[in-house]
């Protein structure tokens, strides 16, 4: 893990997650997509005891460590309300992707990862209390909504804030501009909140560390409009079917997909077809088993 300040510090990897350390006691903020990965960023430390994890919400890449660690040192694992369900229950996040008890091809580990136990919900946003060694740490926990059903982000005592994926770098933007959403008006609202979160750093999962964040926020909302705008140029001629706004971005955003990702794109694509309903954008209506939409 690379240090940071203070007694913060974080692991730099495909999914980049935080740890906080006082002597052999850790905290880790997210624990990464896999026994391995988690393993790779406390292996410096030598004899270090994990006392506890604080998850920022229940997407794999994010708690697919926390069954081993929890195993290997019995630490407490603090997660948010609803977020708690999913890492408890992980055949839940394949579940309402596909609508139905899912294939086995979206039983992977970038779906699906090892249950582990949380033994501290996080309610609301506000300071909380965690015991490590012989130490009491204050830390503080933001709502992030949006990505996920109930994200939080965390600032420790040093001022480092630990985002999530509540921001992605501005070259997955580029690359990858339909961004996982699960509602778009709280991933909006949230974007807006985080132009107010004054830290000494920052630090996202999917880009790493940041001095500032203003012009990533700001990426994020353009790429988060600009989809919604894609998805009303497909319809300004004709009403079109789920399939064919799906088709659309396909093409406009070079997708190559494998069933996983189609199912996780058809989310977001359903998050945005909310969110322009709710603004009477367009409207959503039933033909002959066909879902169609329409531009008000």
């Amino acid at each position: 893990m690379e240090h940071l300040g203070g007694n913060s510090y974080y692991f730099n990897a495909r999914t980049a997650f935080g740890g906080y350390k006082i002597g052999h006691q850790l905290i880790l903020i997210d624990s990464g997509n896999d026994d391995s990965s988690v393993k790779k960023a406390i292996r410096p430390f030598g004899d270090i005891h994990i006392a506890a994890i604080i998850n920022t919400h229940s997407h794999a890449d994010h708690c697919g460590g926390n069954a081993y660690i929890q195993k290997q040192f019995a630490s407490d694992i603090y997660a948010p309300e609803l977020e708690k369900a999913f890492i408890e229950n992980p055949i839940l996040e394949p579940t309402y992707l596909f609508g139905a008890s899912p294939l086995e091809a979206l039983k992977n580990k970038f779906l699906y990862v090892k249950p582990s136990r949380v033994t501290h919900t996080l309610v609301e946003e506000g300071s909380f209390q965690i015991k490590m060694g012989d130490n009491t740490i204050d830390m503080f926990a933001l709502a992030l909504p949006g990505h996920s059903p109930n994200q939080m982000g965390y600032i420790t005592p040093d001022g480092i804030a630990y985002l999530g994926d509540a921001l992605v770098s501005e070259d997955i933007t580029q690359k990858h501009p339909l961004i996982f959403t699960f509602d778009v008006k709280n991933h909006l609202e949230s974007l807006k909140k985080l132009r107010t979160v004054k830290a000494k750093g920052y630090v996202i999962a999917h880009g790493g560390y940041f001095d500032e964040i203003e012009p990533l926020i700001t990426a994020n909302q353009e790429v988060l409009l600009s989809t919604q705008k894609e998805i009303l140029n497909c319809l300004q001629q004709r009403e079109c079917t789920l399939d064919d706004v799906h088709e659309h971005l396909a093409q406009l955003y070079h997708l190559e997909e494998n069933i996983s990702q189609a199912y996780l794109n058809r989310s977001v694509i359903m998050a945005h077809v909310k969110y322009l309903i709710e603004t009477s954008k367009l409207e959503l209506f039933i033909q002959r088993g066909k879902i169609l939409l329409q531009k008000i």
